[in-house]
């Protein structure tokens, strides 16, 4: 299990130990005057802040990366980070919420400029702080069947699946990113922070069910997948997986799987 399970899990992964959802955790580490001056600021960081720091990333790329990069990362997991998990833990989770909002992803508003309803507010209700933000007003109240439907789909559709933090161990966002996802760019793209953890799985390739068509391969967005000229089969990049189980949408015959993270020695400790 990944460090945060151990600090926040109580013997299970954190983002299914409900507490982490609660009014009590939210008051221990948060308050409605930060979250609303954070949220607030939300869309002018992503703009200028994240800006500015790829710029002197690519200005000072040594430096950046020894001093720099380790720096933004420890802040992040304190104040706002996500970590992946597959469409099925997902799902799972929203059967224990009463309050479920969608809400415009501010991400895409930022990277592509169109309004896209990617994210849900889940666990405590915040829509008291999110109807005094203009970014953040226009939510959609749903059920639990209704959001389980929209996150099946948009897994179909390639989107990860990721829990948020309001200051850890506060989850309060289940996000739903592509390569537009600013925390992607943030990570994979621009390389100048840690900001989405790697999910408590690996995938698994089943060599006698693949057909090598590499469906998978062109899903993935981290370069998880590979395929073998030789043998004319696609396997998984250990390292490089996220476990995120989006490929499997793809598979149409069924030859991918997810195994815990920590059964794999290879990628046990790859968060």
């Amino acid at each position: 299990m990944c460090q945060f399970c151990t600090s926040h899990g109580e013997g299970k992964k954190w983002y299914e130990n409900l507490s982490n959802y609660t009014e009590e955790v939210f008051n221990q580490v948060n308050s409605e005057q930060h979250l609303k001056a954070y949220l607030s600021n939300f869309a002018r960081s992503l703009r200028v802040d994240i800006k500015t720091a790829y710029r002197w990333k690519k200005r000072m790329p040594r430096l950046y990366n020894f001093i720099f990069y380790p720096l933004v990362t420890r802040h992040l997991k304190k104040t706002h980070f996500g970590q992946i998990i597959p469409v099925e833990d997902a799902v799972n989770l929203l059967d224990n919420f009463s309050s479920i909002v969608r809400l415009p992803c501010i991400c895409r508003k930022v990277t592509i400029a169109e309004e896209k309803r990617f994210c849900y507010g889940i666990g405590m209700d915040l829509t008291p702080i999110f109807k005094d933000i203009p970014d953040f007003r226009d939510f959609d109240r749903l059920t639990a069947h209704e959001a389980k439907a929209q996150l099946r789909q948009l897994d179909t559709e390639g989107n990860t699946h990721s829990v948020w933090t309001f200051n850890t161990p506060f989850i309060a966002a289940l996000c739903n990113c592509d390569r537009d996802c600013m925390a992607y760019r943030v990570q994979i793209t621009m390389k100048i922070g840690k900001v989405m953890w790697k999910g408590e799985y690996v995938a698994d390739i089943d060599p006698l069910l693949c057909n090598g068509c590499r469906e998978c391969l062109q899903r993935c967005y981290f370069g998880g997948i590979a395929y073998d000229r030789k043998n004319k089969k696609c396997t998984i990049q250990l390292m490089n997986c996220y476990g995120c189980g989006i490929c499997r949408a793809v598979c149409r015959q069924n030859a991918i799987r997810l195994l815990d993270r920590s059964a794999v020695p290879e990628a046990a400790h790859a968060w």
